[in-house]
């Protein structure tokens, strides 16, 4: 009898057995599918012996065989008066050949992408575009030449699939195809351009958050006017002369700002209400969420930020809360340093802004936090120290509540405190003048509610009240003593 079995050619147990053997031998699908090209190529009688190669990776996607960047690189050729390398004429799908085996038979996009045909598509969202289809394609060039191309998954020897493209093209026609790739990337860029301006992504989070930014305005932020402007300057590195001076400098257009002080400072609403602005004003937005899954970590979602606000050519800010848990990584701290550094920074010619914030600045390593250029300002956004201050932030909190008579003379008490003890003793004096059956908000709610905050806080810090005691100190079961 025959027996099929998956050998190696130095087993000799099996080469001495009395049985017919079968060995079978792994082989990738690029093999056959470059035999198929060249027998192809032949039978088309297209010019000389064919070049066969997996083309190059390029861009975030496979745009040689995406029908609506080909269609439009065609379009673009019939406006131009004089032809440039890489234009195409025409382009068509077929069928493979019988000795192709029937792999890439069909045009199976893997996945959908959103409208800037960038990222993934998910529940919700509208104008989707089916990804790049696997299949066969050929090529017709305006200089007078064909290509075939076949797009396809394949397997390594991991069983992992894997998508590849691979081409036959006359022999020296490959820096041709190499800007007819260009071609597509910048067709592929401006369409992502376009539809990103004015956009808040989510990096590595859900994107309930958009809608959360995009509602924050400096209507809610309330702070001394100096820090504002302070973070507000910021922006200039989106200015064109700063940008050219940037470039002459030849150093990447970044800027990284950190926010630092305690939590309940308003940190988070700042960023919020500057998100919201900069895309208001036609720029792209990067929120980047510090969770991490399966081969990612908080620092590889901002690395991929970085990288996505290069691509972008658009003004990015890119938005980052708790920076410490970014880079506290020890394996990742070469990188880290490199990327702010600017010696692995990817460079957006529109300019770039990281506006991040931290509680806890002293847990950065002090070669990120102290070293001029790895962050280029510190800004301390911190408790209210001023009592017009605090009277703002009664006004904002009590809202058509606020009396000055009434209150305007509690500030000085208050003045110490962060802009979240403000909201909770408003809402905490609202609720006590409710339990008293008063809907105005007297002064002597908020004294009440401020010493009740201050003193829950006080003995939630008091370690000893809540210490279990010694068991040798404690009574037996039921009270009796041991």
């Amino acid at each position: 009898m025959d027996i099929e079995l998956l050998t190696s050619p130095n087993n000799k147990e099996l080469q001495s057995s009395s049985h017919s053997l079968t060995r079978t031998l792994r082989v990738q699908r690029i093999e056959p599918l470059g035999r198929a090209l060249r027998t192809l190529w032949q039978e088309l009688e297209l010019d000389g012996e064919p070049l066969i190669f997996i083309s190059p990776r390029h861009g975030s996607m496979y745009t040689e065989h995406h029908p609506v960047l080909l269609d439009q690189l065609i379009a673009n050729g019939t406006r131009r008066k004089r032809g440039r390398p890489g234009q195409l004429a025409s382009w068509k799908q077929f069928d493979p050949p019988s000795y192709a085996h029937g792999i890439a038979s069909t045009m199976q996009s893997g996945y959908l992408l959103k409208d800037d045909m960038l990222r993934s598509a998910e529940p919700g969202d509208r104008h989707t575009v089916p990804s790049a289809p696997t299949g066969w394609l050929s090529y017709n060039f305006a200089s007078g030449w064909t290509a075939l191309s076949v797009y396809f998954y394949d397997y390594d020897f991991n069983d992992e699939d894997k998508v590849d493209r691979l081409v036959a093209l006359p022999a020296g026609r490959q820096d041709e195809w190499l800007a007819f790739l260009d071609l597509l990337d910048t067709i592929h860029d401006k369409i992502a351009r376009r539809r990103r301006q004015g956009r808040i992504e989510i990096v590595g989070g859900s994107n309930d958050l958009v809608e959360v930014i995009e509602k924050t305005t400096f209507d809610d932020v309330v702070l001394p006017e100096e820090t504002l402007a302070r973070v507000s300057a910021q922006r200039s590195i989106f200015d064109q002369e700063i940008l050219r001076r940037y470039a002459r400098l030849r150093i990447p257009r970044l800027r990284k700002a950190l926010l630092i002080g305690p939590p309940g400072t308003g940190k988070t609403t700042l960023l919020k209400a500057e998100g919201a602005a900069h895309a208001r004003r036609g720029g792209l937005v990067l929120y980047v969420c510090g969770t991490s899954g399966y081969g990612s970590t908080p620092w590889s979602q901002l690395y991929r930020a970085f990288h996505s606000a290069g691509k972008s050519n658009i003004p990015t800010l890119i938005l980052v809360e708790d920076f410490e848990m970014f880079v506290s990584e020890p394996k990742e701290l070469q990188i880290v340093l490199n990327t702010l550094d600017g010696v692995a920074t990817p460079d957006n010619p529109a300019g770039t802004l990281l506006l991040a914030t931290s509680n806890d600045p002293e847990k950065i390593d002090p070669r990120i936090r102290d070293r001029p250029g790895r962050i280029d300002i510190l800004i301390e956004i911190g408790p209210v120290r001023e009592a017009d201050v605090a009277i703002r932030f009664l006004q904002h909190f009590l809202g058509t509540a606020y009396r000055e008579e009434e209150h305007a003379s509690l500030a000085p008490l208050l003045v110490g405190q962060v802009g979240s003890h403000f909201r909770e003793v408003c809402i905490t004096a609202a609720i006590h003048a409710l339990e008293q059956n008063r809907a105005e908000i007297l002064r002597e709610d908020l004294v009440w509610a401020h010493e009740v905050i201050l003193s829950g806080r006080a003995v939630a810090s008091d370690a000893e009240r809540f210490t279990p005691t010694p068991a040798r100190e404690r009574g037996g079961f039921f009270g009796r003593q041991r």
